[in-house]
């Protein structure tokens, strides 16, 4: 048999045709194309996604804890886990974080006690200075009182009147002298007072080997 052009696509559609057939055969079969779907009503759900990555993991939010005094570190506190606080360490609200030396602040606070001391002293001695000078006046001023009396003749020299008023004049000044010597010993306590305070306050925030008392770093 002699296969021409024509004969070959007289077969190819014969093939084509009946693999059609088969194909709405299966369908046919299986209950048709609608057969093969389901429909569900629409919910709202969350969808869960996971991403691997590798990376730093960064803070949200980085605090540097200071000390109110500077000083050297004699010992640092424990973490949640019983160990040495670190960088990164767990610790709970209250906790020591560290302990600084308070030898110099101790000695801070001595030398402030004796200068207010000194600053009590010296106002003390102010006042009495005072008294004694007020005494000198008022007995320069009865002087001169019973020299004005007299005035310059044969029962007084001029020179002696003039030494009475000159006395007078004198005693009055070193008056208001020990008196604004008393004003300035207040203020000199007052100072002597702020710097006692002023020590005392920097020993309570570094306090050496006793956990009870406020420490300089407090874990928040």
């Amino acid at each position: 048999m002699k296969i021409t052009p024509r004969t070959v696509r007289i077969a190819s559609l014969g093939v084509v045709a009946v693999a059609g057939s088969c194909v709405v055969l299966a369908m046919h079969h299986q209950g048709g194309p609608s057969g093969a779907l389901r429909t569900v009503p629409v919910q709202r759900g969350d969808l869960v996604a996971s991403i691997s990555a590798t990376g730093t993991v960064e803070p949200e939010e980085v605090v540097d804890v200071g000390a109110q005094v500077a000083g050297q570190i004699i010992t640092f506190g424990k973490d949640v886990q019983g160990k040495t606080i670190d960088y990164g360490s767990v610790v709970d609200q209250n906790t020591v974080l560290a302990q600084i030396d308070d030898a110099l602040y101790i000695a801070d606070v001595k030398a402030a006690q004796a200068q207010l001391q000194q600053a009590q002293a010296n106002q003390s001695s102010a006042v009495t200075t005072v008294l004694q000078m007020q005494a000198r006046l008022v007995q320069a001023q009865q002087d001169w009182e019973r020299a004005q009396k007299l005035g310059p003749s044969e029962a007084l020299a001029p020179s002696a009147y003039d030494q009475y008023k000159a006395s007078y004049e004198v005693a009055k000044a070193n008056v208001a002298v020990a008196q604004a010597a008393v004003e300035q010993a207040k203020a000199g306590l007052t100072q002597a007072r702020a710097a006692l305070d002023r020590a005392q306050r920097n020993l309570a925030t570094a306090p050496s080997g006793h956990p009870s008392k406020a420490s300089s770093l407090i874990g928040g």
